[in-house]
C-alpha cells in the first residue's frame, strides 16, 4: 500500500477555455492544483479540497482524465488528474455541505492564473502537467454517475456521498431499493430527487442510485456494473469514459 507522501490527486479547473494555475514560492513553480490524499480520504475529495484551498474558487468534477507517476525520496508518487469546472450559488453551497470541507487558502500559494490552454501549456512548469492542458477533450455536455446502493455499507454512507459532493450532481434519479441512500445524499447535499421513471430530462448532471436489475443500465451507457460510482460523458464529441471513483480508482491510466 502506498503511503500518503506517494498519493495525491490533483484538477484541471476550466473556466471559458481558460485553465488554474498555481505558483508555489517555496518550489518557484507553476502548476495545476493538486496535493496529498490525507487519511481516510477518497481521490475525488482530495482533488477537490487541493483545488479549493489552492484557487480558492467552489468547483465539481467532471471526470477522471488520468494518473502520473514519478519518484520522490519518499518513494514513487502517483498523482490522480481530475477535470473540473467552476460552481457557484445554490449549487456550490450543497457541494460544500456535503463535502463538509472548510474554505481557507493554502499558504504555499502565492497567485493564482488563468490562460488559454497552448498558453498555460507554455507556462507550466511539468511535463505531464502540459501533456494534460494540451490533451484535454472537449467538455462533455452532461454526465450520469451510477452506484449500486447495496454494495455500500451503512457505515460508508458519509463518505459515499461525500465522494458523490465531489461530482456535485443536479438531481439524484432512484430506484425503489435505492430511496435511503438517495434520501441521505438528498438533504446532506440540498439535491431534489426524482424517481427512476422521470427520466434524466432537466438536469445537466445527475446521479443514479439502483441495483442494477432495477434499472436499465445499458441504456444509460453503464457497461460493467460493480462496485463504487462510475461516470460516463455524454455530449460534445467527448468520448465516453467509465471510471470507479470510490474510494479512489483502482487501475487509472498512466500518462
Amino acid at each position: 500500500m502506498a503511503s500518503l507522501r506517494t498519493r495525491a490527486a490533483g484538477v484541471v479547473l476550466e473556466e471559458n477555455g481558460q485553465i488554474a494555475m498555481v505558483h508555489r514560492g517555496f518550489y518557484g513553480d507553476w502548476s495545476l492544483p493538486k496535493g496529498q490524499i490525507e487519511e481516510g480520504e477518497g481521490v475525488a475529495r482530495c482533488a477537490v479540497r487541493e483545488a479549493q484551498e489552492e484557487t480558492g474558487e467552489s468547483l465539481r468534477l467532471l471526470g477522471f482524465l488520468a494518473s502520473s507517476s514519478y519518484p520522490t525520496k519518499f518513494g514513487q508518487k502517483t498523482v490522480f488528474y481530475f477535470r473540473g469546472e467552476k460552481i457557484s450559488g445554490p449549487l456550490a453551497s450543497g457541494a460544500q455541505k456535503a463535502l463538509g470541507l472548510k474554505r481557507w487558502k493554502d499558504s504555499e500559494t502565492e497567485d493564482v492564473r488563468k490562460a488559454p490552454l497552448e498558453k498555460a501549456a507554455g507556462l507550466l512548469t511539468y511535463p505531464d502537467d502540459r501533456h494534460l492542458a494540451l490533451a484535454l477533450p472537449p467538455s462533455p455536455q452532461s454526465a450520469i454517475f451510477w452506484a449500486d446502493f447495496s454494495l455500500v455499507p451503512p457505515e460508508d454512507r458519509m463518505l459515499f456521498s461525500r465522494t458523490l459532493a465531489c461530482f456535485a450532481p443536479e438531481r439524484v434519479l432512484f430506484s425503489p431499493g435505492a430511496l435511503p441512500l438517495a434520501a441521505f445524499y438528498s438533504r446532506l447535499a440540498s439535491v431534489p430527487l426524482s424517481p427512476v421513471a422521470r427520466g434524466p430530462r432537466g438536469a445537466r448532471r445527475f446521479a443514479v442510485l439502483s441495483l442494477p436489475e432495477e434499472f436499465d443500465l445499458e441504456g444509460l451507457g453503464i457497461l460493467r456494473p460493480g462496485p463504487g460510482i462510475y461516470c460516463a460523458q455524454i455530449g460534445n464529441g467527448a468520448p465516453s469514459s467509465l471510471v470507479p471513483f470510490f474510494p479512489y480508482p483502482a487501475r487509472p491510466q498512466i500518462l
